[in-house]
């Protein structure tokens, strides 16, 4: 069976390069709902078993294109997997060193809301799923890096996670798993090549602008 990790297409927190995590409940921007749009593509054909994300706006969108393709799934929600909060970073620029920053989530707790999750949730479906099913997670940057940490640590018999893995938007990590023996067979990491040429179909004009769902055609904004 295998485990999608995937992290939610461009935001505009992420266009304007600024900190959004459990604070900031931002929507796509129109390059980002067209890379959801691609994204989805990979699962077509496929038999995907269950969909979880994170209740935040822009998990959901990409989450809910990837249930365009598999109708008779539901989408389950869960806290457990919400991005990491900034504390008083949120909404503040990337590009500017702050000073130490209050209220932030610690990474102690955020791993162990994620352990709990992959525990209580994701394992329990890998148990229980046949040889081609397979389980999609949408989520965010840096909770996924730790879910990936987690998974690797449980099932992995021959090495270990290494820093470097961190997701870019609308990309993701395929697990190969053998439930019946619990062991990771294989990891892809970073997987991106259905984003190519995404860029070249976005208006100049629409690069960064929040996503409009009056808008029922994506191909308008192309050229």
């Amino acid at each position: 069976m295998r485990i999608y990790l995937v992290r939610h297409a461009e935001s505009t927190d992420n266009y304007r390069q600024v900190y959004g995590g459990a604070g900031r409940d931002v929507d796509l921007t129109e390059l980002g709902m067209l890379q959801a749009k691609e994204l989805a593509n990979v699962f077509d054909g496929l038999s995907v078993r269950s969909v979880y994300s994170s209740p935040l706006l822009r998990a959901f969108r990409t989450a809910s294109e990837i249930l365009n393709r598999c109708p008779s799934i539901e989408l389950n929600f869960s806290d457990l997997i919400i991005e990491k909060h900034f504390g008083s970073l949120e909404g503040r620029s990337h590009r500017i060193k702050h000073g130490e920053p209050v209220g932030e989530e610690s990474y102690n707790f955020l791993a162990r809301r994620v352990e709990t999750f992959y525990l209580e949730i994701l394992k329990k479906q890998i148990l229980h799923m046949g040889h081609t099913e397979c389980v999609v997670v949408v989520s965010h940057g840096v909770t996924l890096d730790y879910l990936l940490r987690v998974i690797f640590k449980d099932l992995n018999n021959h090495g270990v996670y290494t820093s470097g893995s961190f997701l870019s938007n609308a990309t993701y990590h395929l697990l190969e798993i053998d439930a019946a023996n619990e062991q990771l067979i294989s990891a892809h990491l970073n997987i991106d090549s259905h984003l190519v040429g995404v860029k070249k179909k976005m208006s100049k004009i629409l690069v960064g602008t929040k996503y409009d769902a009056k808008q029922t055609r994506m191909d308008l904004f192309c050229k």
